[in-house]
């Protein structure tokens, strides 16, 4: 299919909620029946040099924050600290949230990760890395907990409670992880950094195991990654304008891609994202200052285009719900101009409906049973919709 867009009906806005106006929402997640949903507050001052010694720009009170699928709020976890929350995630059955960013700048320069009970916001781990945290991720049952940040960090329950040292691999001086992901069981952890190199790493009961590399041909920045649920396959994008597609068993055997697709937009990739089996794919183009959503299927190990539609501004993040039904995109760039919710047909690449908020938009995340849908905005609001 061509970009030939079918008129757009009113987004199936559910709830909204207005978090804090001061700051932005980059992350949110949502559980995979949609019962609930994390979301975290972060502030960056864009233009100025928020590693400056003594620089307040950036600091503020953060949080994160916990609703039902009716916009109850459940729990808020608030702190004084540096930039705030860049990554939410909660587990699949949504017994556990998480997550991670930025505490304090120098002299005690520290991001954070922190680990909650979804029911009631009960502290599980608080950990603070030497870096800002990037990403964080957790397995279906929540035993599983991932952070992307100056090393891989991996944190698993035993007895009930994370232990309070992760294992950690180690991605060398100079040098952070961008993105990580990890498969519903656990036991597959992939990663990418910003030299453009890939992680496949085995996760030995709370232990680093196996670790397979493979680097980007042309060594720039590797943004996104997505591991399909039944970890059999995991797609990557970054700088190069290629989403590659990986099986775990090449990987294993020869450290290679089993395929990859070039975007015509020639621009960077920062969200791609897989169905559960690892069938369908969607990624996402930047084109001057909009840009391109693609959707993609397996074939044999090679992805290969289904459809491509434009979007407004330029995207952010894509998704989609175990069975690939629909692609979402959140789009929006620079900060202090419009952004787009889009929701999309998989099957007919037809825009179901498109939703404008006054700031540009990062976070969406489409359910697993695909009953519902969170995403967040520089407006400082959540908001809840339904597919149709």
């Amino acid at each position: 299919m061509t970009e030939e867009t079918a008129s757009a009906i009113a987004a199936p806005l559910q709830w909204t909620k207005a978090i804090n106006a001061s700051y932005f929402i980059n992350s949110a997640a949502i559980s995979g029946d949609g019962s609930r949903v994390v979301a975290g507050t972060f502030f960056h001052s864009y233009g100025d040099d928020a590693r400056m010694v003594g620089s307040l720009a950036n600091s503020g009170t953060f949080g994160t924050y916990c609703f039902d699928r009716t916009g109850n709020q459940l729990w808020a976890d608030t702190f004084d600290g540096f930039e705030g929350v860049y990554w939410t995630a909660i587990s699949a059955d949504g017994s556990i949230a998480a997550s991670g960013g930025w505490f304090s700048q120098q002299p005690t320069y520290q991001g954070f990760v922190r680990a909650y009970s979804a029911a009631d916001g009960a502290m599980l781990l608080n950990y603070n890395p030497p870096d800002r945290v990037n990403t964080v991720v957790l397995s279906a049952d929540g035993q599983t907990l991932v952070a992307a940040a100056d090393n891989v960090y991996l944190f698993q329950q035993q007895n009930g409670a994370f232990s309070a040292t992760p294992a950690i691999y180690q991605l060398g001086a100079n040098n952070t992880a961008q993105s990580v992901s990890v498969s519903a069981d656990g036991q597959w952890i992939v990663a990418a950094d910003y030299n453009g190199k890939v992680y496949l790493i085995e996760n030995n009961n709370g232990q680093i195991g196996s670790v397979y590399t493979w680097s980007s041909p042309v060594a720039k920045t590797l943004h996104s990654v997505a591991m399909a649920a039944g970890g059999e396959w995991f797609t990557v994008g970054g700088n190069d304008s290629h989403v590659y597609l990986f099986s775990v068993a090449a990987m294993i055997a020869n450290q290679q891609p089993t395929g990859n697709y070039q975007l015509n937009t020639g621009g960077s990739i920062y969200g791609v994202a897989i169905s559960a089996d690892g069938t369908y794919l969607s990624a996402l183009g930047n084109s001057g200052e909009t840009g391109v959503v693609y959707a993609l299927q397996n074939n044999g190990g090679v992805p290969a285009q289904l459809w491509r539609q434009t979007t407004l501004r330029n995207p952010n993040l894509t998704s989609l719900d175990a069975a690939g039904k629909y692609v979402s995109v959140a789009d929006g760039h620079p900060d202090g101009t419009p952004g787009n919710f889009y929701l999309f047909d998989r099957l007919s690449g037809n825009q179901l409906w498109v939703y404008n908020t006054d700031n540009m938009s990062w976070a969406m995340q489409i359910s697993a049973d695909a009953s519902g849908i969170i995403a967040g905005s520089d407006t400082g609001s959540v908001y809840y919709f339904t597919p149709q």
